[in-house]
């Protein structure tokens, strides 16, 4: 009871009264954002919805609160686009940033965005999905088994962060032994698309898409290799199954003597 009392007391700040809240809301600017925003967003998202839901920013964009308006502009892809190659250029310039960004399958429209989704739809499929519910809570299991050997544990980075790497991993088919680099590469290139970008995070999120897409082409490249010699395909399958059959045991009834292996069966 008492460790719940000292949760309780510190939890998030109460609202803005009305005077502080209209005035919170007519002043925000994601580019300068409060110091205790991102301990507590909700108040500020709560006095923008009452006192300016449809609010211009000192840039000139629009930041909206309500749940029918966002619904509004994410239905109605003629009013609302999501192209953003005029927006990120003053941001990224001629980098490998804007290129990965621009197109990108959330920042584009049909009928590129329509290509780029009809590609990856069955690797999206509920049963690619469901295929891989079993081996994800495995991977559960191992994390929360590794954390209890360990008594103290970081819940991000080691546990929630090696789900969606695992996830991606096996979207992409990555080796799970190449699997390491793919959340700092995540992590950098999103963290690119924050509203105000240092130097030092527009120099690394080029230099990480770089890294990707090396390692995309020599994977592509990887996979390519045995299509690109079609007659290999049935020699190959014919060694897989040599190898590793998927039917390790069989069996056949003698019908005439015959010899097998110089071994005389009747």
């Amino acid at each position: 009871m008492t460790s719940a009392t000292a949760a309780s007391s510190v939890s998030r700040p109460p609202r803005f009264d009305p005077p502080a809240a209209r005035a919170v809301a007519h002043g925000f600017d994601l580019k300068r954002l409060p110091g205790d925003f991102f301990a507590d967003p909700f108040r500020y998202y709560h006095a923008l919805r009452e006192h300016d839901p449809v609010h211009r920013m000192p840039d000139g964009a629009y930041l909206i609160t309500r749940y029918r308006d966002c619904e509004a502009v994410y239905k109605d892809a003629r009013t609302f686009s999501s192209d953003k190659k005029v927006e990120f250029k003053p941001k990224y310039g001629d980098s490998l940033l804007y290129q990965h960004h621009t197109t990108s399958l959330v920042f584009n429209d049909p009928p590129l965005h329509t290509h780029v989704r009809r590609a990856i739809i069955g690797a999206l499929s509920a049963r690619a999905i469901a295929e891989m519910e079993a081996g994800l809570v495995d991977l559960v299991d191992r994390l929360i088994g590794r954390m209890a050997e360990q008594g103290r544990a970081d819940l991000i980075e080691d546990f929630a962060a090696a789900i969606p790497v695992e996830i991606i991993g096996n979207l992409l088919d990555v080796p799970r032994a190449e699997r390491a680099p793919l959340r700092g590469w995540s992590l950098a290139i999103l963290g690119a698309l924050e509203p105000v970008l240092t130097p030092e995070q527009l120099s690394r999120g080029n230099e990480v898409v770089r890294d990707f897409l090396d390692y995309l082409r020599g994977l592509v490249a990887e996979r390519r290799r045995l299509i690109e010699q079609p007659d290999l395909a049935a020699s190959a399958v014919e060694e897989v199954l040599r190898f590793e059959s998927s039917n390790q045991l069989g069996n056949r009834i003698v019908a005439a003597d015959t010899v097998l292996g110089g071994v005389a069966m009747p």
